[in-house]
């Protein structure tokens, strides 16, 4: 039954949201609705692929791995760690004494020099949860699972909510040197005793043990500040209708803003007016032909800070 009822809720959602859609698309809303959901605007110049690519590339300067000694020498350590598993798989118990030796010794070197060495980052992943949908739908979506909740069916809201989701997920794993050392040394005592299977299952815990720490960031405020500079490098250029696109790039930027906060991400969080506040003025100084660089760079400061405070604290 719980199945057969979260298939019709499915289709529900489904058909509210495909209304949603088409109202916003006709402007068949009612007066007050006209009001409250901002029309989605014309969409800019810019592809998808370009707007991937930009958004990638912005969002790993945050993220990727800065290549150093620690992080050098810490790859180097997984790598021993996993050639000593295999020579114990290969009974080859002296060669993987000298490695697990070798690897501790490492390791003591690299805490003598930094004592406070806790985490070291060792890899970044990334992956995509993009619902292609709009205020409307996101309406839609929110009233389904808040009925759903308001019935008691909390499990039927969460799914219903999952549908909701629109966001760049981040996993950075890093090498915990709290344990590790800890960890190898014991394998290197099991091993010298024969323990070899013991031994073994003490390595791949260690393997399987880094500490991976997980950020979410909301496509929608992304995408936002991909218009925004994008906006900006419109009104640096010559082009005859820099004006007219640039106004574009801002009117989605806006959009973006408001999906963000339909969807929930930063909810009623007071600088998302202070933007939609900053980005109006700026379309109002474009169509006067007044200097924008400066109110420009003070509005992708503001979206970047925005976005850090609310969704990631910055290293």
């Amino acid at each position: 039954m719980k199945t057969m009822r979260n298939a019709i809720l499915s289709l529900l959602v489904l058909a509210m949201v495909s209304t949603g859609c088409a109202q916003e698309k006709t402007g068949k809303t009612g007066e007050k609705n006209k009001q409250e959901i901002p029309v989605k605007p014309k969409a800019p110049k810019m592809s998808k692929e370009e707007m991937q690519k930009n958004l990638t590339e912005n969002v790993k300067n945050d993220f990727e791995i800065k290549e150093n000694e620690n992080t050098k020498q810490a790859l180097q350590i997984l790598n021993e760690t996993q050639n000593v598993l295999n020579y114990i798989a290969k009974n080859k118990d002296k060669k993987a004494k000298e490695e697990l030796a070798k690897l501790i010794g490492e390791l003591e070197i690299m805490i003598t020099k930094d004592p406070q060495l806790a985490l070291v980052p060792v890899n970044v992943s990334y992956e995509v949860n993009d619902a292609v949908i709009d205020i409307p739908a996101a309406k839609a979506i929110t009233k389904a699972a808040q009925e759903e909740m308001d019935k008691g069916y909390y499990q039927t809201a969460k799914e219903i909510m999952n549908t909701l989701t629109s966001e760049l997920k981040i996993k950075t794993a890093y090498l915990p040197f709290a344990t590790y050392p800890d960890a190898m040394r014991l394998a290197a005592a099991l091993l010298e005793k024969g323990k070899k299977q013991e031994a073994a299952a003490i390595l791949v815990q260690a393997l399987n043990t880094l500490v991976v720490q997980e950020v979410k960031l909301p496509l929608p405020v992304l995408r936002a500040e991909e218009y925004i500079k994008a906006a900006a490098i419109a009104m640096a250029g010559d082009e005859k209708d820099k004006k007219e696109v640039a106004i574009l790039f801002l009117d989605n930027a806006e959009y973006q803003l408001d999906l963000a906060e339909a969807m929930g991400y930063g909810k009623k969080d007071k600088e998302f007016k202070e933007l939609h506040t900053v980005i109006k003025a700026l379309k109002e100084d474009i169509k006067g032909n007044k200097e924008t660089k400066a109110k420009f760079d003070s509005l992708k400061e503001k979206i970047k800070k925005f976005k850090e405070r609310l969704f990631y604290k910055k290293k």
